[in-house]
């Protein structure tokens, strides 16, 4: 099994730490906004946040591995699923028991 990658984005962190996503980018904006007092340490890189696997490693107390021994996946998109856009194939709407609607006179 090879160790955690050197950099690990937020979720891949949350997994290692085995809590939420949502609790992980809480305490990556908390270390951002007590500027590192508070928190899962994390770096920008542009927009992005990355976790540096040596700094949570020493913010976790020690060494970590992928939980369950497992490795991080590669996360393939799943295809899109489209709608059929032919009319031809829709069956009509039943009809029965519409009323038509008693048209207002004087307007």
């Amino acid at each position: 099994m090879a160790g955690l990658p050197d950099f690990l984005t937020v979720e891949e962190a949350a997994r290692v730490l085995r809590i939420g996503r949502t609790a992980a980018y809480e305490l990556a904006r908390r270390f951002e906004a007590t500027e590192g007092q508070e928190g899962i340490p994390v770096v920008r890189v542009g927009r992005l946040m990355r976790v540096p696997r040596a700094a949570l490693e020493r913010w976790a107390g020690g060494p970590l591995s992928h939980p369950n021994g497992d490795e991080p996946k590669s996360r393939k998109a799943a295809p899109r699923r489209r709608r059929s856009k032919s009319k031809g194939s829709q069956e009509p709407l039943p009809l029965d028991g519409l009323r038509e609607r008693p048209s207002s006179s004087g307007r």
